[in-house]
């Protein structure tokens, strides 16, 4: 469904990502793990076409241009960005129907929102109360609620998890487990390792703009340098430089 060839881009003179490559399968969820810094926000907003980049991006087989972001939600690829990019100063409602900006079946899309409410229970719940007001589990519910409006086929989670507790985490994370079982392809952007391979088919692991390396999550949960890194040993430099 994905294919990222080569991607590099720079801010500046900074290069904050160095000519990675990945794929991601229709129905996966591909994981992009790394600690803070090492470049998987830039990676997963170059994918959306929120900034500029060098490479190549292809979607379904057609090749993404740099800073096409309505184009490419149009086409299917929906961005959850970090920090939910929720609008505080409008309600629920609003920020739901901000999600169907894109869609031109106006009489399905209001079939869609109401189904949606339907689901999410607690946002049907806090329709006319502002966004700012809700928890931070609500408001990452919310955010995700908003991009699925707009229909994607592949959805772009970067750090759902962040500034939530343990318990909503592990809601998002089951949520994230639903929506593939129902058809959607995800690519998870996280910090929190163990817990993201255990939900994910494949991952790649960066570290200072560079993927270095990747594979089946179930054996890079086990992988001693996967764990030694990135799963709770010391925070030793990890030398390998081979990609996926």
């Amino acid at each position: 469904m994905l294919r990222v060839s080569d991607l590099v881009v720079r801010y500046g003179a900074i290069q904050a990502v160095r000519g990675i490559a990945l794929d991601i399968a229709q129905g996966e969820i591909v994981a992009l793990i790394g600690a803070n810094g090492a470049g998987k926000t830039t990676v997963a907003r170059a994918i959306v076409g929120l900034l500029p980049y060098r490479g190549e991006v292809a979607f379904e087989g057609e090749v993404l241009k740099p800073n096409s972001a309505e184009r490419n939600l149009r086409r299917g690829v929906a961005l959850v960005p970090e920090g939910r990019g929720i609008l505080g100063t409008m309600t629920v409602q609003d920020n739901l129907l901000m999600g169907l900006y894109t869609r031109r079946d106006r009489a399905q899309a209001a079939k869609d929102l109401a189904a949606l409410l339907e689901r999410f229970s607690i946002l049907a719940e806090r329709r006319n109360l502002l966004a700012s007001l809700m928890s931070g589990g609500e408001q990452q519910m919310l955010a995700i609620a908003r991009a699925l409006l707009s229909k994607p086929k592949l959805l772009l989670l970067d750090e759902p998890s962040l500034g939530l507790a343990p318990k909503m985490t592990d809601a998002v994370f089951a949520m994230i487990q639903d929506l593939r079982r129902e058809g959607l392809t995800v690519l998870l952007v996280e910090q929190k390792a163990r817990q993201t391979l255990k939900i994910a088919d494949r991952a790649y692991l960066m570290e200072t703009g560079r993927v270095i390396t990747s594979g089946p999550a179930s054996e890079l949960i086990d992988d001693p340098v996967v764990s030694e890194t990135f799963l709770g040993g010391r925070a030793a430099p990890v030398t390998s430089t081979h990609a996926g």
